[in-house]
């Protein structure tokens, strides 16, 4: 006898009352396929596949390992231990490997340090103990040293590959990547997207021990909003995004306007995908969505309020966003223009303004730039300041963007080429300014 959950005894006993669509879908997987599953696991192989039983091609790459200085937010640079491969410099996150299913993957780590190292294959389970990269159960790569991480890869999946010496220490300073193993046949989704995630103390010093990190910059891909490049998710496609949690805090990632499908989990195929708009990802997890792209822009972020912050101040942290098809208006018809939502206060581009130079002056108050719009001489410098008690951030488009500006803050660009320059506010994006620098 097949057994009803709590919810379709409900059903049952209003006498069919309540409409199908009012009640919640229940999964519940057959008693067969439950079976099935629990023999499949029982029975599969079990652990180091030979190196010499890869069916596909041989793949070789050389992680080096370097400190650099790099910029994880506006204004905000820090230092940074970060994977590259050789002739190239490093990043955080390092270069992303890509395999395919049956490959024999050789990975020689070239310790370029004065630290220990090692690297961990994350999600790999047919590798031997001393491809594991873990120091007391295999082997740690001392200055100097190189040491070749080799295993079959027998799944498709999402994986990722980070160092396990001093874990905590080198984590947080970068030592991480991701690793990926493509499927043999052809896959339903037309492109797919990797997102590492990550949080970051501004302040810490890897020679200060005992390491204790105070996260205060929530990152995807190495970087916090609004460095963090778009997903273009062109209308109609699927594509894939891999989500990997490499940090040490839980993550609720939310798309706004669209479901997604959660696919596989740690690398394994979902036997029943669900779809949903918000995951909750642990440290070491990695989950596989599938998105369809639509009309319009739409957010992803972390839920969690303080990850979409850059030190306190919203917006930064976790949050891009989702480029789809042209916006629609609400009656479905097209947006003849992009909507500038500018609640009256954008500045047309400068006309019969009088030309200026040397230093000037621009006060944010009361959310409008004062004066706005600028006509400058080339060379100029100028100073916007925050009299608002509202925190604005200053980007002067494909130019830069200024740290957060609290009541009184201050930042500087001197303009050394002509042409119109868009100024807006990160945080207001309805606050527009321009100046137009004279040749």
């Amino acid at each position: 006898m097949c057994r009803l959950s709590f919810l379709g005894m409900l059903f049952l006993l209003l006498g069919g009352a309540v409409g199908a669509q009012d009640v919640p879908h229940v999964h519940e997987a057959p008693a067969a396929s439950r079976d099935a599953l629990i023999r499949a696991f029982t029975q599969a192989p079990n652990g180091t596949v030979p190196l010499n039983s890869f069916t596909g091609q041989v793949r070789e790459f050389t992680l080096e390992v370097h400190e650099i200085e790099t910029e994880i937010a506006p204004g905000v640079r820090v230092k940074q231990w970060a994977f590259s491969l050789p002739g190239q410099p490093g990043s955080v996150p390092g270069p992303e490997l890509r395999v395919g299913v049956g490959d024999l993957v050789r990975i020689t780590l070239r310790n370029t340090t004065g630290r220990a190292h090692t690297i961990h294959l994350h999600g790999i389970t047919s590798l031997a103990q001393s491809m594991d990269g873990v120091p007391h159960t295999s082997q740690a790569v001392l200055p100097g040293q190189s040491y070749t991480y080799a295993f079959v890869a027998t799944e498709a999946g999402t994986h990722m590959y980070h160092c396990h010496v001093e874990t905590n220490l080198h984590l947080d300073m970068g030592m991480y990547g991701a690793l990926i193993v493509e499927p043999r046949e052809g896959a339903v989704w037309v492109k797919d997207h990797v997102l590492m995630l990550d949080e970051w103390d501004s302040h810490q010093d890897p020679d200060v021990l005992p390491h204790k990190a105070t996260p205060n910059y929530h990152l995807a891909n190495g970087k916090a909003h609004p460095l963090i490049p778009d997903l273009q998710v062109p209308q109609g496609e699927v594509h894939l995004l891999r989500l990997l949690n490499v940090g040490q805090e839980v993550h609720s990632m939310h798309l706004h306007g669209m479901t997604f499908l959660v696919i596989a989990k740690d690398g394994q195929n979902l036997p029943l995908p669900y779809q949903a708009d918000t995951v909750l990802i642990a440290p070491g997890e990695r989950y596989d969505l599938l998105v369809k792209g639509r009309d319009g822009t739409f957010p992803l972020h972390d839920h969690i309020p303080p990850h979409g912050t850059n030190d306190g101040v919203d917006p930064g942290g976790i949050h891009l966003m989702v480029v789809g098809g042209p916006e629609l208006t609400a009656d479905g018809t097209p947006v003849a223009m992009p909507s500038t939502h500018d609640h009256g206060t954008s500045t047309p581009p400068a006309q019969n303004v009088p030309v200026q130079s040397g230093t000037v002056e621009v006060h944010i108050s009361g959310f409008r730039y004062a004066p706005a719009p600028l006509q400058v001489r080339r060379g100029t410098r100028v100073v916007w300041i925050n009299d608002d008690l509202a925190v604005h951030t200053i980007e002067v488009k494909g130019v830069t963007i200024s740290p957060p500006l609290r009541k009184g803050g201050r930042f500087a660009v001197t303009f050394d080429q002509a042409g119109t320059y868009t100024v807006v506010c990160v945080q207001h994006p309805f606050m527009t300014a321009t100046v137009t620098v004279e040749p």
